[in-house]
């Protein structure tokens, strides 16, 4: 086969693009917010590909910037698998996001090499249209270089979601987008994309409703004061009762066991 056949052939390839082509088509859905479309190459989250969120911190809007997504692909089949989520999803914020609960997978593993076993699966399965997988603050190219080809497998949306501060180093990501908070908005810089240069900047207003939250500081907040006379009153009627058993226990030929009292596994 000649060289020019050879080229030709690898120009085909999904994974490579020239900065003179505007019309490779790709897979993709809208990320829901026009002006982040407007800085992607293909105007959208590529399906069938791994793309990375860089995050300055945990909780900044990640999972709102992926709602809309999210919010379209609950009307088709499949779940969205949360592999390790730093925190506990709040189903009333995410119903009001218009997820469907009943599709939402949560996984917990113990170990790296569990959560990356966990995503490739989820991945490779056909039942899971999106996979979230956080990940934790250290090199991973291996890793994340299965869990792209996993995503690419299974044609579905991958998200890994991993510290600002690994942004220099190589990924196997097909988009890599660092998110911190500039001015009380979300900062999205794209790093890195595919069928396009990466640099661009956009600004995202995530939480409109922020509007509407206290302004004031933590240490202004309301404090709530237990009732010291509804505790005593408690504790009384607690005597009492103890008491009345144990005269009780007293005049019955049979002893009569003590109420068990609550201890804090019950509350588990």
């Amino acid at each position: 086969m000649s060289t020019v056949s050879n080229i030709k052939n690898l120009l085909q390839r999904e994974d490579i693009w020239q900065a003179s082509d505007k019309n490779k088509l790709r897979s993709v859905l809208s990320t829901g917010y026009q002006s982040l479309d407007n800085q992607l190459h293909y105007s959208g989250w590529p399906k069938g590909a791994l793309t990375e969120l860089l995050l300055s911190d945990n909780g900044i809007g990640e999972v709102r910037l992926l709602s809309p997504l999210l919010a379209s692909l609950n009307k088709q089949s499949g779940h969205v698998c949360w592999i390790n989520p730093p925190f506990i999803p709040y189903a009333p914020a995410l119903s009001n996001q218009n997820l469907v609960l009943d599709k939402m997978v949560i996984v917990r593993s113990r170990s790296l090499q569990e959560t990356v076993w966990s995503a490739q699966q989820a991945m490779v399965s056909q039942a899971c249209a999106a996979v979230l997988v956080w990940l934790p603050q250290k090199t991973l190219s291996t890793e994340i270089r299965k869990l792209n080809l996993a995503a690419k497998t299974g044609n579905c949306w991958g998200f890994i979601f991993r510290a600002q501060s690994l942004q220099e180093q190589p990924s196997a990501a097909v988009l890599r987008i660092v998110m911190q908070i500039k001015q009380r908005k979300q900062a999205l810089s794209i790093i890195k994309q595919p069928g396009g240069w990466g640099g661009q900047h956009v600004y995202l207003d995530l939480f409109p409703e922020r509007i509407n939250w206290s302004a004031l500081a933590v240490n202004h907040w309301p404090v709530f004061t237990p009732d010291t006379q509804q505790e005593n009153t408690h504790q009384q009627n607690l005597d009492h009762l103890e008491k009345t058993v144990l005269i009780a226990r007293s005049n019955s030929k049979s002893p009569t066991p003590l109420p068990p009292q609550p201890t804090t596994s019950s509350y588990h």
